[in-house]
């Protein structure tokens, strides 16, 4: 890290850096925001900046294709660290940014279910529910479509069951899959079909295909997303 910024140097900064990561993030196509990171490198390269630059280091993925929402968002990100140089008088540490999110598909043909697991996942902050399905079908559509990193799959379903889902998600899938299903005893020929297709975990209804009870497998049901999606054991009491 550098040490203490000029005093002048740093007012006249300012507003022309302040300026330029606004353009940056109104940027209207790829042409535009590269002058604007242009802009944006020089004055931090002269200023002996190196978090502003550290940040415009990881734009290039911005460009091509054009992201204007990331682009904004690294234009905030860019003034909020040069408020930060600001108040110190020096070049500042970023500041760590929180792992992202395990992004979650939720298929269920009841809409109870689907609202009941959400509630349990929002629990864990490691996890965001990024889209619901009430089919196999419209599963498949939305896991191409975002490729989510854990899928909560019910097993009965209209359209297309789990196990048509399975077998589909198995050929072109992403992330891991937990079926959540009252209709999969433990050790039965379709638990053990899907182990063979690659489910990450099981995890029974509690009282049918729609469990109002579902919240009593809540900390199951967490425990198996986290191993499934690669993540420690939560901490007692968190």
């Amino acid at each position: 890290m550098s040490g203490p910024v000029d005093a002048e140097l740093l007012a006249a900064l300012l507003p022309e850096f302040a300026a330029g990561a606004t353009k940056l993030g109104r940027a209207p196509d790829a042409a535009a925001a590269r002058r604007a990171l242009d802009g944006l490198g020089a004055m931090a390269a002269g200023a002996g900046l190196g978090s502003l630059g550290a940040l415009l280091d990881g734009a290039a993925p911005l460009l091509d294709p054009f992201d204007a929402a990331g682009l904004a968002a690294l234009g905030e990100r860019l003034g909020a660290q040069l408020a930060a140089i600001a108040a110190a008088g020096a070049d500042v540490a970023l500041p760590a940014e929180a792992p992202a999110a395990i992004r979650t598909l939720i298929v269920d043909d009841s809409a109870v279910m689907r609202r009941l697991l959400r509630e349990i996942l929002a629990a864990d902050p490691a996890f965001e529910t990024v889209a619901e399905a009430a089919d196999g079908a419209a599963g498949l559509e939305a896991m191409r479509r975002l490729a989510p990193a854990l899928i909560l799959l019910d097993l009965e379903m209209p359209v297309l069951d789990g196990m048509g889902f399975l077998r589909r998600w198995a050929l072109e899938g992403t992330g891991a899959v937990i079926l959540v299903s009252s209709a999969v005893p433990p050790g039965g020929e379709v638990a053990v079909a899907a182990r063979r297709l690659g489910v990450a975990g099981i995890l029974g209804k509690p009282s049918g295909a729609v469990s109002l009870d579902m919240a009593t497998r809540g900390a199951a049901l967490l425990r198996l997303a986290r191993r499934a999606a690669g993540l420690p054991p939560a901490e007692a009491g968190a």
